[in-house]
């Protein structure tokens, strides 16, 4: 940058010279002797000083166009991993708060605008600062009263700038805001392609999505026409300069005072120097959507999660899966109280199920088991232990789960199983797979094990993708088995198949299930029934049954009707 500044000052002293020699050129006569000799003289001087200047110019300014583009991409791209990185050390919390789209928004549109004002920032600021410094250096040096006049006009351009920059920030804080909620509700929308279509819905979502995308075009423009004010008032400052120029420097060419080679010397610095400080100018839009856009950034890297080991944390050694919930309280954060202090146990090797109307806190439980939450009072002690006081780690390596929500990855199925246990040989993963009764329709795929299965497990059925699921945790091989509404999506063959491997699994392992449909945890050793955040009822599937005005007993004869 250094070098592209110097050589781009060293113009100014080219066309000086260039000029001068030309009017002595001139003045000796056309054709004589004596200006052949010089005219040969001046292009050996001044042919040779060009190309070395754009020479110069052009290698300098292709290296720091590659440097700064480095720089900027590494910045922007430890910045993405920091953000990612976070997003996952965050509070499961966090997640319920803020639409999935807004997130996304921020790992991919304001990485871009962050990218982009970056690199212009390095190269401009950099460069074009370093460029003025040369050029006003050149200018004070050749004729420094024509260059106070220059110092007096721009600095005038300073204030509008700066009254037009804070207003920049908020609208483009409103516009990548505003792309997080078009990435929301393109996800929900494009998601739910198939509700859509089956409803009729498309006119409905078209007129939906096309009031968000008219809202962003009249977001931007806004932002469009706040930038667009730069321009003019840096390009009025600019024909001003050029004006003094030229009515100061005939007067002083008239004077005697200076040649008029000095005259178009600062002439070409003064067009040298207007687009630098234009760009400087323009700068500061890139730079306010750029700091909007790390605003937000930082606002992922810097949330600070509440679970996290406490410091005397110790691991949860050789957990034999013991459940004991005390006195058990949670509250959400905008105050709604989901468990008002429930207590049950669960034995080591134990099926222990949660059943009840939707609402009553039955995934909260399970949610505090896992330490996705931590209690507002009581305890939740696994082998004792209070999970609070051991190790997150050793905590979740001792579970494993499978949901009603089944998560698969665009990835193979050796992989999809392999996630259970990143250390398991194919051999294990294939031992897995039969023990969920999934090798079967695995071999049948086109590739085997080795078969891509799409986005969600897209290829497979919905029995599929869970006993995919149930191998995962079977290849964990954990002491603790959390069980939500696994086979709750499911027809009955698929569902008696999956029952059948979740049997297999649980065997051994205490298990903790979330159940709808009763009739799935008729085996378990104890039954606890939950209603507004509070045990109602417990006791085992006949102990519950007699109970005839009891919860449980109703939604038994319910789904026996």
């Amino acid at each position: 940058m250094l070098l592209l500044a110097a050589a781009t000052a060293g113009y100014g002293i080219v066309v000086g010279y260039i000029v001068d020699q030309a009017n002595a050129l001139t003045g000796g006569g056309a054709g004589s002797g004596d200006s052949l000799t010089r005219a040969r003289r001046y292009a050996k001087i001044v042919l040779p000083v060009l190309l070395s200047i754009t020479l110069i110019s052009g290698v300098a300014n292709y290296a720091q166009r590659i440097l700064a583009n480095a720089v900027a991409l590494n910045a922007v791209g430890d910045l993405q991993k920091q953000m990612f990185s976070a997003a996952h050390r965050a509070d499961y919390a966090s997640f319920a708060r803020e639409p999935l789209g807004n997130l996304i928004s921020k790992f991919t549109n304001d990485v871009t605008v962050l990218s982009g004002a970056l690199v212009r920032a390095l190269s401009n600021i950099v460069k074009d600062v370093l460029t003025i410094v040369f050029v006003l250096g050149m200018m004070l040096w050749s004729n420094w009263q024509l260059t106070l006049l220059i110092g007096v006009l721009y600095p005038l351009a300073a204030w509008p700038i700066i009254v037009i920059s804070k207003r920049l920030r908020g609208d483009a804080n409103g516009v990548q805001e505003h792309i997080g909620t078009i990435t929301s509700e393109l996800k929900e929308s494009l998601g739910g392609a198939r509700m859509v279509r089956a409803y009729g819905l498309e006119a409905r979502e078209t007129e939906r999505l096309d009031a968000s995308f008219n809202e962003r075009i009249r977001r931007y423009l806004k932002l469009v026409t706040e930038q667009a004010r730069v321009d003019p008032i840096l390009e009025v400052m600019g024909g001003l300069a050029i004006a003094g120029i030229v009515i100061f420097g005939v007067y002083q060419v008239s004077a005697g005072t200076t040649t008029a080679g000095s005259i178009a010397a600062i002439l070409t610095w003064v067009l040298i120097l207007s687009p630098r400080i234009r760009a400087l100018g323009t700068l500061n839009n890139v730079v306010q959507e750029g700091l909007s856009a790390l605003s937000r950034i930082f606002a992922v890297i810097d949330e600070t999660p509440t679970i996290i080991d406490t410091p005397n944390a110790v691991p949860l050694t050789d957990p034999r899966g013991e459940i004991d919930i005390t006195d058990a309280m949670f509250s959400y954060e905008d105050g709604t109280q989901a468990l008002h202090g429930i207590s049950l146990t669960a034995k080591a090797g134990e099926t222990v199920a949660l059943v009840g109307p939707s609402g009553g806190g039955k995934s909260t439980v399970m949610n505090l088991i896992a330490r996705l939450y931590d209690v507002t009072g009581g305890s939740v002690k696994i082998d004792g232990q209070d999970v609070r006081y051991v190790t997150l780690s050793s905590l979740r390596q001792s579970m494993a789960l499978v949901s009603q929500g089944v998560t698969l990855f665009n990835d193979t199925v050796a992989a999809n199983i392999g996630f259970g246990d990143l250390s398991a040989s194919r051999e294990n993963i294939i031992e897995a797979a039969q023990s969920a009764d999934a090798h079967s329709f695995i071999s049948t795929l086109p590739n085997g094990y080795d078969t891509m299965i799409g986005e969600e497990g897209g290829t497979l059925s919905g029995g599929q993708r869970q006993r995919l699921a149930i191998a995962r945790a079977i290849l964990r091989d954990a002491p603790i088995l959390l069980l939500d509404e696994a086979t709750s999506a499911l027809d009955t063959e698929s569902e008696s198949k999956v029952q059948a491997a979740l049997e297999r699994l649980s065997h051994g392992r205490t298990t903790i299930v979330i159940a709808h449909r009763l009739s799935t945890v008729t085996k378990a050793d104890k039954i606890y029934v939950l209603d507004a955040g509070q045990i109602v009822e417990s006791g085992t599937h006949k102990q519950l049954l007699k109970k005839r005005g009891g919860i449980y007993a109703k939604l038994h004869k319910l789904q026996l009707n």
